[in-house]
């Protein structure tokens, strides 16, 4: 499976974080829930925080929700939140195309 990556700019550098090799099955559950949720249109605070405590799972809880909230653009969250859900439900194009492109081979496995 091909990997994605996300860069968070903490202490005033960027810094790449890429999807695990594996992705357990019950994360698929738990994007399904929040497909559903960012579908719906109206996200309560407690919405965004299972959202964003969802992408920090994914990423083997590499970033905390802090990090990722202030190392993100805000303009970028929602597509951020979204590309990560399409990666764990399988849709692996649409969440590369959504967060810029893929992993490169050399990039696997890193979070820099």
């Amino acid at each position: 499976m091909k990997n994605v990556s996300i860069t968070l700019k903490l202490d005033g550098k960027q810094k790449k974080f890429v999807t695990p090799n594996f992705i357990p099955g019950v994360l698929f559950r738990k994007a399904a829930e929040c497909a559903e949720m960012v579908e719906q249109g109206e996200l309560s605070g407690q919405d965004l925080d299972a959202l964003v405590s969802f992408v920090c799972e994914v990423f083997n809880h590499k970033f905390t929700i802090e990090e990722f909230e202030e190392g993100t653009d805000s303009r970028l969250i929602g597509k951020t939140i979204y590309a990560v859900i399409n990666y764990v439900m399988g849709n692996v194009t649409a969440a590369s195309e959504l967060l810029g492109g893929e992993v490169k081979e050399e990039d696997k496995g890193k979070s820099d």
